[in-house]
């Protein structure tokens, strides 16, 4: 079980210079340092923001993997290593999205954001592409919560 987890959904103001406040409770989980991830979920882009333990975790399951060559590895790796930025949460809670990042995801300085929560990491999404998200969502797991019942 994770120690501190990042539960839960939070609409948020960008400042005009791209900062957004992190939630208190996952300020925890941080330990300060972030890596913002180019990333995407259910084929919708995102920024997947990771802590240094889950980004660690990625390196080793990728160290890890067997039938890939050395040279495969490395690649993956690099990619990675190429599509993340280390940010850091200020002593007010802030964490600052670079204005390249927010552009390529469709996020306005002083725009509206969705943080969500997903356990070992959070997302960071323009509020009508996390409609997208919970709409595929939603289809995608409609099966399996009809056999568990959670939702």
């Amino acid at each position: 079980m994770l120690e501190h987890s990042l539960e839960g959904v939070f609409d948020h103001k960008l400042d005009p210079k791209c900062r957004v406040s992190v939630p208190a409770d996952w300020r925890m989980a941080t330990s300060g340092t972030l890596r913002l991830l180019h990333s995407s979920c259910l084929e919708i882009p995102t920024i997947k923001v990771l802590t240094e333990t889950e980004f660690e975790g990625m390196v080793q399951a990728i160290d890890e993997l067997e039938g890939w060559s050395t040279a495969q590895k490395r690649q993956y790796r690099g990619k990675l290593f190429a599509s993340c930025l280390k940010v850091s949460v200020g002593t007010q809670g802030k964490m600052l999205i670079p204005k390249a990042c927010c552009e390529r995801f469709e996020i306005e300085p002083g725009g509206e954001v969705v943080l969500v929560g997903r356990g070992a990491y959070f997302e960071i999404y323009q509020p009508s592409k996390y409609e997208e998200v919970l709409q595929k969502e939603d289809k995608a797991l409609e099966g399996i919560n009809d056999e568990l019942g959670f939702f």
